[in-house]
């Protein structure tokens, strides 16, 4: 068996290892902030809501079935009490009743209508909400990738220098070159180092918001996989959710309308109830009866009424389509003008990779000629430098691109 102490060593020693961070990938951060959006989930609960809404219409137009019940006792004396004329001296009445709205189809159609209207436009609230959501989490995610990108790019430019400098200090116990080359070498890598230390916190940062934004608790840090975003907006106007919210206010203008009409329509409802009616306790046994008929109502004037709603859904209608015109000429604008930016980015990312690469083949040239001491240390940092700038431009260049996809992507 294993001693005790042993043991302890031996797991102490697993413990201390380096865990690999994970790698997390744009849609892990996408679905997490999708299924924990609040209000995702408020609009999910306000469309069974709805449901309930259009059964409590439905309910509404079934017989109504009630029981009123009252005992009233008015004494009377010679110069005291109501007029018995009136009171009957008391009531004892208990009564069931049933009512039954008639010619009612019409106003029933029309109020489930509005009800499915509003539940239409609750889901084009929920596609636009989810919309700006995965926008949002997308921007941040690119955003931090280019953090993480640029960070392990710094990471290779100092393992690369490092590995310059074990060679250069070869070639100064040498004397090939000189003891300030090795510190300038030296001043350079530190410089990194601070680089990247800044970006460590500029990777965190960044990486906090987006779990912030996604309803994310977790503070260690991860490894983010490059975001594979590829243009699949059909840039269809007709389909956008403000396009779908507008034809659905047009409707609810127009039902509204309806709803008015049917305002002015006759009414007629039937009533029927049965149980006792009484002035006297003693005469309950002998008044048990009932009773039925018919309610009708129709409205003859109302002051203009009926106009002045016309006219407010008449101006209500006219504001949906100033906002639908704008909107339409707002879209058309935005996609030229993201299209043709993307082009643009498309052909500055390729110039950046080809100076890149003319970059990387002089770096090459340059390590061979400093193991010949033929070249300035300092000349070679120069190289450097104008690599780790031209490797960030690509960088922002590529962020700028997966971004204006981003936008194209979700546009609405």
């Amino acid at each position: 068996m294993l001693k005790p102490t042993f043991l302890a060593l031996v797991l102490g020693f697993l413990f201390l290892q380096e865990v690999p961070a994970q790698t997390l990938s744009l849609d892990y951060y996408l679905e997490q902030g999708l299924k924990n959006s609040p209000l995702l989930k408020d609009y999910t609960n306000q469309v069974q809501s709805g449901r309930n809404d259009s059964l409590l219409v439905l309910c509404g137009y079934k017989p109504q079935v009630g029981i009123t019940s009252q005992v009233l006792a008015a004494p009377a004396s010679d110069h005291f009490g109501y007029d018995e004329a009136i009171t009957n001296g008391g009531n004892y009445s208990a009564l069931i009743g049933v009512k039954q709205s008639l010619i009612n189809k019409n106003v029933r159609s029309a109020q489930l209508q509005s009800i499915e209207l509003i539940q239409q436009s609750l889901n084009v609230n929920r596609k636009i909400t989810e919309t700006d959501l995965k926008k949002n989490i997308t921007f941040q995610y690119i955003t931090s990738y280019a953090d993480y990108s640029q960070l392990q790019f710094i990471r290779k430019v100092i393992e690369m220098l490092t590995e310059q400098k074990k060679l250069m200090k070869y070639l100064v116990e040498s004397g090939i070159y000189q003891q300030t080359d090795l510190m300038n070498l030296a001043v350079t890598i530190k410089a990194q180092e601070i680089s990247r230390k800044l970006m460590i916190m500029q990777f965190k940062n960044d990486l906090a918001l987006l779990n912030l934004f996604c309803g994310i608790v977790d503070t260690t840090t991860v490894e983010l996989s490059k975001p594979e975003i590829r243009l699949i907006n059909r840039f269809d106007i007709s389909s956008s959710p403000v396009m779908l919210q507008s034809r659905i206010d047009s409707l609810k203008n127009s039902n509204s309308r309806t709803l008015v009409d049917l305002s002015y329509r006759p009414k007629l409802d039937a009533f029927a109830d049965a149980g006792f009616l009484a002035i006297k306790p003693l005469n309950i046994p002998n008044n048990f009866g009932t009773s039925f008929g018919l309610n009708f109502s129709l409205p003859i004037y109302d002051g203009k009424q009926r106009f002045q709603q016309y006219k407010k859904l008449d101006i209500a209608e006219n504001s949906r389509i100033i906002y639908r015109d704008f909107y339409t000429r707002q879209y058309r604008q935005q996609y030229n003008q993201l299209t043709e930016q993307l082009h643009l980015a498309d052909e500055l990312i390729s110039d950046i990779k080809n100076q890149l690469s003319q970059q990387e083949e002089l770096i090459d040239l340059y390590k061979t000629e400093i193991e010949k001491g033929l070249v300035r240390i300092t000349d070679f940092m120069v190289i450097i430098n104008n690599y780790s700038a031209t490797q960030n431009s690509l960088s922002i260049a590529e962020m700028n691109r997966l971004q204006l996809i981003n936008q194209l992507n979700h546009l609405k």
